[in-house]
């Protein structure tokens, strides 16, 4: 395992070594979870509007007897239950594997750019990298729409890669946490589906 550790600390440092002022600036910019809020808005009043939901998906395939607000509110829980899940298991995982994060590894001090300090933090798996590919996962299979697919897979892969150019993690602890996140979206996506098929029914009865 000597070898694969070595490996992921030289990744770490070519990516290290591939900045600039105004990498610096975006890759901060991507890091921050506050700035994304507004997505989050977003991603969640799409959840009430049909037309938002592509010809694949489970919505548009089934006549639909729920009501609107809650369609949006199931979609709504199912994120919160995905977010929910990949918080609390990675924050599991870290503090099982205990595996500092680079900017407090003595071995980097100096190598490192963003040598922080500050108290012990473990960073396998990565929290962010789980949380957003989970996201990403999650509302593609419930959407189903390519273009959306890819613009959101691209800023889940944006953000894992700040985190490894800020010195937040290395490139394995993003890595597994975005298969972290993978495996529990598609987990709670069939719980999604599976509510939608049922209440549906319900609804569809008492018409």
């Amino acid at each position: 395992m000597d070898w694969l550790f070595e490996f992921d600390r030289n990744i770490l440092l070519d990516i290290d070594g591939w900045n600039s002022p105004w990498a610096d600036a975006v890759m901060k910019f991507f890091s921050a979870i506050p700035v994304w809020i507004p997505l989050y808005i977003l991603i969640a009043a799409a959840f009430f509007i049909p037309r938002i939901y592509g010809q694949k998906s489970l919505v548009s395939k089934q006549p639909l007897h729920i009501p609107l607000w809650l369609l949006g509110l199931l979609g709504i829980a199912a994120i919160g239950i995905c977010f929910g899940l990949c918080d609390r298991i990675s924050v599991y995982i870290k503090f099982w594997v205990q595996r500092p994060r680079p900017y407090i590894e003595s071995s980097l001090e100096g190598v490192a750019r963003f040598w922080r300090g500050g108290e012990m933090s473990y960073g396998f798996v990565s929290s962010h990298a789980a949380n957003t590919f989970g996201l990403a996962l999650l509302t593609s299979l419930i959407f189903r729409r390519m273009g959306y697919t890819v613009l959101i897979f691209v800023w889940a892969a944006l953000i894992g890669y700040s985190r490894i150019y800020l010195d937040a993690h290395y490139p394995l602890d993003v890595f597994f946490g975005a298969m972290l996140g993978i495996i529990l979206a598609i987990l709670t996506y069939w719980l999604w589906y599976f509510s939608i098929v049922k209440i549906n029914s319900i609804y569809f009865r008492k018409q």
